[in-house]
């Protein structure tokens, strides 16, 4: 198999900008278009240095992709005899049969002379062992977050972070990453920093309790966009080397954005930006609920996930998920460790637990493309992008999803975590897996044990020098998992071709399911 990358060309004038610095995008005789650069009008179509180029929407917004140099035949031939390679654009012609090759819409592979998404039969199978660095079809963090900059010539270590993202007086306790929490099924990528003012009633808060969320170290913020509600706002930042942070549900974006909200919501709620911002600068702030962060590394890989191919639908990101902790130092690292709920290593958490030929870890739902939950036959057949989000008829894209995986503060219990319970639309339990005596942990559990029945139970949380129950405000360090009320059986198969089948009750019957990683 022939696995190959797209060079998308760069104009070598920049793109026009607004006063926001967002790249603008409306084509006129006065400047040239970058390819990679954000654009508004699906469909459109401009010209950069003898580049075609075409509006084309992506899971992060909408982008000028290019698509061939000029005067180029569907053939790809340029007309005077020379070869410019195939142009990977869906519907284009292609003449080497499986090559793999990454457009910012996704992966695509060349079938029959033409180009299509490539689905999960097209990708070469995994390592026994798994991957362990990227595969040379994955794209690289860059080509996800970085929308047409340059790979990085530095090397992520030497990001250092200098100043905290909250202030330290108003950090409280912190949820690691590996969370499973309502339609959020599989382990969550990003950790969520606890501050004071959730201890007090919604009611009762003011003005006075919003806290500053400002940069940990110098960076370029190249995304301000919304999570649907004014209160619930991503930025991004990219601090170069290939390191980037994440913030969501930010409650206000405010000091460098503070001119930028009312642009992002009149671009339909999406802003990407080119804005500078220093360490300690204030770009948000925090009162009404903890503030989602984590960091990207893309010069790290994490190697638990089994089938990498099934984030290409959706959270690219997640392989590059990386521990922020070493990033800061000092007072403030030993601030932003101490506040984590998790007390084993790692402390900041584990969000990839797939163990190959085994029960534990991320499962989607057969016939379905991975994060997405949209069915593997729309990508197969697609003509168009395929814009993430809302799964037709159901209640949210993680109706397929399954994941089996630890705690991810009390390590030592399992949870069984799935889209679709009850409800074949989408219903989202998490529910605590109990493995007595005799029976294999799922990360044991292999086609050799054939179908195991364990008990599911309701879970409670007990807290150091308490005798269990939940309560509002942040949860303490340490908390362990005990069982709750009984809510049933479920049983569970790993098959001879790495398949899992799951039913609930104590016996399969015609309505078994299957799901692949």
């Amino acid at each position: 198999m022939l696995l190959s990358f797209l060079v998308v060309a760069t104009a070598a004038c920049g793109a026009g900008s607004d006063e926001s610095g967002a790249n603008s995008s409306t084509p006129d005789a006065d400047r040239k278009i970058a390819a990679a650069s954000s654009c508004d009008t699906l469909g459109e179509q401009a010209e950069a240095d003898g580049y075609l180029l075409e509006c084309t929407a992506t899971e992060n917004g909408s982008f000028w992709i290019a698509q061939g140099p000029v005067g180029q035949d569907p053939t790809g031939n340029n007309g005077d005899g020379s070869d410019s390679g195939p142009t990977a654009t869906l519907g284009a012609s292609c003449d080497a049969n499986s090559e793999l090759t990454w457009m910012v819409i996704g992966v695509v592979v060349c079938d029959g002379g033409t180009y299509r998404f490539a689905v999960p039969k097209d990708f070469p199978p995994a390592p026994s062992g798994g991957y362990t660095s990227r595969p040379d079809w994955y794209p690289t963090l860059t080509q996800i977050l970085g929308a047409g900059r340059p790979e990085p010539s530095c090397a992520a270590s030497t990001v250092k972070f200098t100043h905290p993202v909250v202030p330290l007086d108003q950090l409280t306790t912190t949820i690691p990453y590996g969370a499973m929490l309502g339609d959020h099924i599989t382990p969550i990528d990003h950790a969520y920093l606890g501050i004071k003012s959730l201890e007090r009633p919604e009611t009762q808060r003011t003005e006075d309790d919003y806290i500053d969320v400002t940069a940990p170290a110098d960076g370029i913020i190249t995304e301000l966009s919304s999570l649907g509600a004014p209160w619930t706002n991503r930025v991004t930042i990219d601090h170069g080397c290939g390191v980037y942070t994440v913030y969501m549900v930010l409650n206000r974006p405010t000091g460098v954005l503070a001119n930028a909200y009312e642009q992002m919501t009149a671009k339909g709620g999406y802003l990407p930006l080119d804005l500078p911002i220093k360490a300690g600068e204030v770009f948000g702030e925090q009162r009404d609920n903890p503030l989602d962060f984590n960091v990207f590394d893309g010069s790290q890989w994490l190697s638990g996930f089994a089938s990498p191919a099934s984030y290409l639908t959706g959270d690219t990101w997640k392989p590059y998920t990386a521990d922020y902790l070493p990033f800061f130092s000092g007072a403030i690292r030993t601030a932003m460790e101490n506040s984590l709920q998790r007390t084993t290593a790692p402390r900041i958490g584990k969000i990839d637990h797939d163990i190959m030929g085994t029960a534990a870890g991320n499962w989607f739902l057969d016939g379905t493309f991975g994060y997405a939950g949209k069915p593997i036959d729309l990508y197969r057949n697609a003509t168009t992008p395929i814009p993430g989000g809302s799964v037709e008829g159901k209640n949210s894209y993680a109706w397929s999803h399954l994941s089996i995986s630890p705690h991810e503060v009390d390590t030592t219990k399992w949870i069984l975590s799935v889209g679709w319970f009850k409800d074949p639309k989408g219903d989202f339990p998490q529910m605590l897996l109990s493995v007595p005596a005799g029976k294999p942990a799922p990360s044991k559990l292999t086609s050799a044990d054939g179908a195991v029945v364990y008990e599911l139970f309701q879970m409670s949380a007990q807290f150091p020098g308490s005798t269990g129950g939940m309560r509002t405000g942040s949860m303490p360090v340490g908390y362990t998992i005990v069982s709750g009320q009984s809510i049933g059986s479920v049983v569970l198969q790993v098959n001879s071709d790495n398949s899992l089948s799951l039913e609930f009750g104590t016996a399969f019957t015609g309505a078994k399911r299957t799901y692949r990683r």
